[in-house]
């Protein structure tokens, strides 16, 4: 056997690689007539890195980077990890890598960027995404009429009296998605993300108006709404046509061109039968588009994000929506986290866009947000705006004051209100925070009667009113989230012991017998653009009103207003949901949620999981489980391994 082959099956057993990277190291290495151990080890790596949501390696940090279970991770202090100096000359040196910034060559299956290596197809992706969004935040829109703009930013953006808000961010996003090629508008739950995007659209229809007669734009524009799930999909086409009366237009009939639908990213892409990571759209055939808006972009990948914005005409606006500070995407990267937040954690807007805001808003741009200096020409600082006020959790909602002591890393502050200590406000505790801190080793204790009062009125519907809206509905209002998949407080086991415990509630009991019983909740897992069901969307299982025998699954129509049916067999892959993972409910709100924790720590705690948990609630958090846990999980972040951000917030270098 050679070093090679000693050297990662040591990594291997230690678990930091599985068999597929081994294989495909060894693979590539017998390809290039390559076998040095190195090599072996970075090639194996490299292909490691996307599987963990990793877009490439950072050999200079070496297994600093790998985080195994609590009880696993002894077995990383023996390793034998290449001197890091040692270990990128090699790679370097090797016939399997391109080294990026060196002399032109033939296309490689590794490229080392600086202390990155990476798979040559996501380097490639990295780098056109950087390039193509660096290109956007520095052109502007046009045309653009500039009075027509400042009285609608009047009409739609008025400051309410008393607010204190001298500089509205909302009608700054609105400005810069409007006068731009690109804006990223980001905030968590409630900062008014959407609301200030059917105003962005509302303006767009009133320039498009105006301008056409110049023959210079399209009228009506034509606007896709995107999101990466179908169930996000709904929820931003909702939330655009939600009280459109109130929008103050000039002209009425301008509202019925707002688009009457919002699709997935996939979708709308247009899957291709000949591959399976290709699209029908793509630079030489671009979305017919005059407007791109993309809603919960915290949860798109590298690879799509980077296929959207080929598929984006280069004159198109494109708008992208999210909470930076959410988990990121399951894939690898995190590539809204690394756009919206700069190196240095500051952004500040141009000279030349600074004096054009002021003159639009009639108000002084804040000295936060201006550089004052000559020499800042603008790029991603000129499109970004965070929007910090909540307008759903106020100063004595303790939902609030949670995710914001979880976002800045405030164990102490964070633990004090779920333990209704009084706040920092010296008001009575939050009514709207629990916590239950369970004995060693019964990580459960305590939730048996927490699901048994959340799930009472959703049985009352599903079961005696058997009303496929109510139940929905009733549904909605109570979840039980998790971090895992798997374990004692796992979606798996956890579903299981939920229907034990409901099955027990008398007449109205679930009676888990067969597959499709009676209020089953059920979670899509995989698309079927036939039957229009989307991963993520949600059902319930009831009886055929034309024949109480037999069962069908219900969803919500295109609205909350209507409901419909689908044969039960006839269904995507799909699992139970009354548990379901932090992860999976990203894009989703519930009325009140019970976050159950592991007890131990585990490489999938972390703050931000943390912080996406517990703003799905609207009125009510509980969290079940210890303080060493919820500590732990505070005091870790989500790092991947990218170079996204150091290219568009520096300079990047032409795509391959």
């Amino acid at each position: 056997m050679s070093a090679g082959h000693d050297l990662l099956d040591l990594f291997r057993d230690a678990s930091v690689l599985s068999a597929i990277d081994v294989h495909v190291a060894h693979t590539l290495g017998r390809l290039g007539r390559d076998a040095r151990p190195e090599v072996l080890l970075g090639a194996a790596m490299a292909c490691r890195a996307p599987r963990l949501g990793h877009v490439c390696a950072d050999l200079r940090r070496g297994g600093a980077d790998v985080r195994l279970e609590a009880d696993d991770a002894a077995r990383l202090s023996g390793l034998p990890w290449p001197d890091p100096a040692t270990w990128l000359c090699v790679m370097r040196e090797s016939p399997l890598v391109t080294h990026w910034g060196g002399p032109p060559g033939p296309t490689r299956p590794l490229v080392l960027d600086g202390e990155r290596l990476y798979l040559q197809r996501y380097h490639r992706y990295e780098c056109r995404l950087a390039t193509s969004l660096a290109l956007r935040a520095l052109t502007d829109a046009a045309p653009v009429d500039d009075a027509l703009l400042a009285d609608g930013l009047a009409r739609f953006f008025t400051v309410p009296p008393g607010s204190g808000d001298a500089f509205d961010l909302g009608r700054l996003g609105a400005l810069l998605s409007v006068t731009g090629r690109l804006a990223l508008l980001c905030g968590g739950p409630g900062t008014g993300k959407t609301t200030a995007v059917k105003r962005v659209l509302a303006l767009l229809l009133e320039q498009a108006q105006a301008l056409a007669p110049t023959g210079l734009v399209h009228f009506p524009p034509r606007i896709l709404l995107l999101a990466p799930t179908g169930k996000a999909a709904a929820r931003l086409r909702e939330a655009i046509h939600e009280d459109l009366d109130a929008l103050p237009v000039r002209d009425r009939a301008l509202l019925a061109h707002l688009p009457s639908d919002a699709s997935t990213i996939h979708r709308a892409l247009g899957v291709r039968p000949d591959s399976a990571t290709r699209f029908m759209h793509d630079a030489a055939n671009p979305l017919p588009a005059e407007v791109v808006l993309v809603d919960e972009a915290s949860m798109v990948d590298l690879a799509l994000m980077a296929k959207l914005v080929d598929a984006v005409s280069p004159e198109a606006r494109l708008i992208l929506l999210g909470d930076r500070d959410q988990l990121a995407s399951v894939e690898a990267g995190a590539v809204l986290g690394e756009l919206a937040r700069p190196p240095d954690g500051t952004t500040a807007l141009s000279p030349a866009l600074a004096a054009r805001v002021e003159r639009l808003l009639g108000a002084p741009v804040p000295a936060s947000l201006s550089s004052g200096a000559a020499t800042h020409v603008g790029g991603l600082a000129d499109r970004v705006v965070h929007l910090h006020r909540s307008w759903r959790f106020g100063e004595r909602s303790g939902i609030g004051a949670l995710s914001r002591a979880i976002n800045s890393g405030r164990p102490d502050d964070a633990l004090a209100y779920l333990r209704g200590a009084r706040t920092e406000t010296d008001a009575p505790r939050y009514a709207d925070l629990t916590l239950i801190e369970p004995p060693p080793r019964e990580p459960l204790a305590g939730l048996e009667p927490r699901v048994l009062d959340g799930y009472a009125a959703y049985l009352e519907a599903a079961l005696v009113g058997r009303d496929p809206r109510a139940a929905l509905d009733a549904l909605d209002a109570f979840r039980v989230l998790t971090p895992h998949r798997r374990g004692p407080t796992g979606v798996e086991s956890l579903n299981r012991q939920i229907e034990t415990w409901l099955s027990t509630r008398g007449t109205n009991a679930l009676r888990p017998r067969e597959t499709w019983y009676l209020g089953r909740p059920i979670l899509v897992t995989h698309n079927d653009a036939q039957l229009r069901l989307f991963n993520g969307d949600v059902g319930v299982i009831l009886a055929d009103p034309a024949d109480p025998t037999r069962r069908r699954a219900w969803f919500f129509g295109p609205s909350r207003d209507t409901v419909r049916d689908v044969q039960p067999a006839a269904l995507p892959p799909h699992e139970t949901v009354f548990a379901m993972t932090v992860h999976k409910s990203q894009g989703s709100q519930f009325g009140r949620v019970l976050l159950v924790l592991p007890d131990r720590p585990s490489p999938v705690l972390t703050r931000e999981l943390l912080y996406t948990a517990v703003t799905r609630a609207r009125t009510d958090v509980t969290i079940i489980g210890s303080e060493a846990v919820l500590r732990h999980a505070m005091a870790e972040r989500v790092r991947r391994n990218s170079g996204l951000g150091a290219r568009v917030w520096g300079s990047p270098r032409p795509a391959t």
